[in-house]
């Protein structure tokens, strides 16, 4: 009989919790510079997966060490990144091939302000009520939440298994 592990962060203290950070898992963060090596484990020992080549990219972490992070990104490759690469401030983006309105108000019945291409980056000024207000390009809306990667409280990838068979 296998033994299940679930890795659940436990707050120890108030705003405080269970891991190196002492920051909450999954949280939302966004790359710190145009390049960021991806590796498949925490140390630079690690090989390099990819490369990410866009600053601001938001990017959700998973899982930490001390020294890395775990990432999930807008296409879910997940893979291990140095925490000095990785910024607080929250960016969004439209991960789906449609445009996306930005409305004047928190209400899909209020006056569209812009259109948005796919993919594109905007900084999250706010949440509410199912709805987010960013900011692009100087032009700031609301948009629907579910529609913008990078405002779930869940984790959105899943962690790889480091004991499955390739």
């Amino acid at each position: 009989m296998g033994i299940a592990l679930l890795a659940v962060p436990v707050q120890a203290e108030e705003g405080a919790f269970d891991t190196p950070s002492k920051a909450p898992v999954p949280r939302w963060a966004m790359l710190r510079r145009n390049e960021v090596y991806a590796r498949n484990g925490p140390s630079k020992d690690n090989a390099k997966v990819w490369t990410y080549r866009v600053a601001t990219l938001p990017v959700q972490i998973i899982s930490e060490t001390h020294d890395w992070r775990l990432i999930c990104d807008p296409d879910g490759g997940v893979a291990w990144v140095s925490k000095t690469m990785l910024q607080a401030p929250r960016t969004v983006m439209s991960p789906f091939q449609t445009k996306l309105s930005l409305h004047d108000g928190a209400d899909p019945n209020s006056p569209v302000k812009a259109i948005v291409r796919p993919r594109s980056l905007a900084q999250l000024v706010k949440c509410k009520k199912d709805w987010c207000k960013v900011s692009v390009d100087g032009v700031s809306g609301w948009a629907p939440q579910n529609s913008l990667w990078g405002t779930q409280t869940a984790a959105v990838c899943t962690r790889p298994n480091p004991f499955a068979s390739n």
